[in-house]
C-alpha cells in the first residue's frame, strides 16, 4: 500500500494544494503523515479505514498516520487536500505513536481519532472559518517568507482547535465511553489493511483470521463493533462500491470489472450488484453518465494530484 507524498527528508513535511476537476479512483494506500481533505462539492464514495462515506460539499476528513483509505474524484470535484508530519505541527512531540495515543497529549489531534464515530460536517459559519484559515496557510505556503512556517504552523493549529471546539461534547463523551485508546487499534489496523489489500481478491474468514493473528469469533466482533456490518457483508460493500466507482469513471466492460473486483461469476456479480444498488451494472452507468454529462476515456489522476512533494 503505496503513500502519494514524497519520502521524508531532513526536515518535517507540509504540503497544501487545491485539487480540482480530477477524474479517478486511487487504490487503497496509507502513509506516514497527517492528511486532511477538505471537499468544496460533492464527490464519489471515500473510504478511510473500514467506513465509507460521501462526500457533499462542506465535508472534511481527518486521516491519520497509517490508516489505509481510497480517495475517489469526479471532474466535478473539488477540494483542498493538506498534509503534514507531525513534527511541523507539534515540534515539541518528535517519537512516533499511534494518533489514538497522541491525542492524550495534544488533543488537537482528535479529529484524526474520532474521524468515523463523529459527523464532521461544516455549517455555514464553520466553512467560513476553514476557508480563511485554508487561504491563510495557502497564502504563507505559496510564498514563502521569513517565519512562513510559523504562521501556517499556527493557522494549522487554529484550523484543528475549531474543529476540536465545534465538537467538544462529542469527543468528550466519546473518549469516555468508547474503549481506551489503543486497546483495539493494533488489531483493527491490521484487519483494515488487510481487507483493504484483499476484498478484490479470493479471500475468507479463516484467511483474515490468520493474517491479523485473531480468532475468527474476536475478528468478526470486532468488526461487528466498529462498523456494525459482519466480515461477508463488509467485503461485499466494498466490491460493489469499487465497482460502482469503476463503472462510473471508467470505459472497462462490465465483465473485467466484476473479475477486478473479486467476483469470477459474472451472473453472481449481476445479482449482487442489483441486490446493493437497484440497478444492474450497465443501467447504473448509463444513470452515472446522464448525472455527469461525461463520456470517453477517463484517466486516472497523476499521484502529484493530490499530494505533491513540498516547493522549496
Amino acid at each position: 500500500m503505496r503513500s502519494y507524498a514524497r519520502e521524508r527528508a531532513d526536515r518535517p513535511r507540509f504540503h497544501i494544494r487545491e485539487s480540482n476537476h480530477i477524474q479517478g479512483f486511487y487504490p487503497a494506500h496509507k502513509h506516514d503523515y497527517f492528511q486532511i481533505i477538505y471537499f468544496r462539492t460533492a464527490a464519489p464514495t471515500i473510504r478511510i479505514g473500514l467506513t465509507t462515506d460521501r462526500p457533499v460539499p462542506g465535508s472534511i476528513y481527518f486521516i491519520g498516520p497509517m490508516v489505509p483509505h481510497q480517495v475517489r474524484f469526479d471532474r466535478s470535484t473539488r477540494c483542498v487536500v493538506t498534509y503534514f508530519d507531525l513534527d511541523f505541527l507539534r515540534p515539541d512531540l518528535t517519537t512516533s505513536y499511534p494518533a489514538a495515543e497522541l491525542a492524550r497529549i495534544a488533543p488537537e489531534l482528535y479529529p484524526f481519532v474520532w474521524q468515523n464515530h463523529v459527523e464532521l460536517g461544516l455549517d455555514a459559519a464553520a466553512r467560513a472559518r476553514l476557508e480563511r484559515s485554508l487561504a491563510a496557510i495557502q497564502a504563507a505556503h505559496d510564498a514563502p517568507r521569513l517565519c512562513s512556517d510559523a504562521v501556517i504552523r499556527a493557522e494549522l493549529s487554529l484550523l484543528l482547535a475549531g474543529i476540536c471546539q465545534d465538537h467538544e461534547r462529542d469527543f468528550l463523551e466519546l473518549a469516555d465511553s468508547l474503549p481506551a485508546p489503543g486497546r483495539d487499534g493494533d488489531h483493527m489496523r491490521r484487519i483494515a489493511d488487510y481487507i483493504g489489500e484483499s476484498y478484490a481478491g479470493p479471500t475468507s474468514l479463516a484467511q483474515a483470521a490468520a493474517a491479523t493473528r485473531l480468532s475468527r469469533s474476536r475478528l468478526c466482533a470486532l468488526i461487528r463493533a466498529h462498523t456494525g456490518k459482519t466480515f461477508q457483508a463488509l467485503v461485499a460493500e466494498m466490491r460493489i462500491e469499487d465497482a460502482c466507482e469503476r463503472l462510473a469513471l471508467t470505459d472497462e466492460p462490465v465483465g473485467r470489472i466484476a473479475h477486478d473486483v473479486g467476483y469470477h461469476d459474472e451472473k453472481y456479480f449481476l445479482r449482487a450488484f442489483k441486490k446493493q444498488t437497484g440497478l444492474t451494472p450497465r443501467a447504473f452507468r448509463s444513470k452515472k453518465a446522464g448525472q455527469d454529462g461525461i463520456g470517453g476515456n477517463r484517466a486516472a489522476p497523476r499521484p502529484s494530484d493530490v499530494a505533491p512533494p513540498r516547493r522549496t
